[in-house]
């Protein structure tokens, strides 16, 4: 019987993160193409499949579609933090969590920001936590990469929008 309770408190604790990112709705989604070749496939979502800045909790998942190294994806995510003009003390250490928690990264597989009530970001690797970074700044300036006016690609921004943006939140996912 004791046995049965520990069981049961590890395996919802095991699984909490994953439950509570399962009830989301698309808010939109969209597909990198450059030149000829395809990229990867993005989703937004949330809660109630509406978007507003700063409106926890979210989730952005990428699922790549080609090759590429940690090393590349950090180096992507300088230069668009670079192009918008995001500069923050905290930014090179960011990118430092960044390349020690992402994976080499394979086509089809993964890569999913969750951002919890907490505003810790959570980076899902084919649906299996590989780290998180603490702080409302770091998921701002991430999501800024496609979310921002300032986006390197505003048609994926459209996309990813879907016309589902709210100025203003209807009120908290969070208690």
């Amino acid at each position: 019987m004791r046995f049965n309770l520990i069981f049961t408190f590890l395996l919802l604790l095991i699984c909490s993160p994953i439950m509570a990112t399962s009830n989301f709705e698309q808010v939109g989604k969209a597909r990198l193409n450059v030149l000829f070749w395809s990229v990867y496939d993005i989703e937004l979502l949330t809660p109630d499949g509406l978007y507003a800045p700063d409106r926890v909790p979210l989730k952005l998942k990428i699922t790549y579609l080609r090759d590429f190294s940690a090393k590349d994806l950090v180096n992507r995510t300088r230069k668009e933090w670079s192009e918008q003009g995001i500069n923050h003390p905290e930014s090179e250490q960011w990118l430092s969590t960044l390349l020690a928690i992402w994976p080499d990264i394979k086509k089809d597989d993964s890569l999913e920001l969750y951002v919890d009530c907490s505003h810790t970001s959570q980076f899902y690797f084919n649906d299996q936590l590989a780290g998180s970074v603490k702080g409302r700044n770091f998921a701002s300036f991430f999501l800024a990469i496609w979310l921002s006016e300032k986006t390197s690609q505003p048609e994926m921004r459209s996309q990813l929008l879907a016309g589902k943006t709210i100025k203003q939140s209807k009120g908290s996912f969070c208690r």
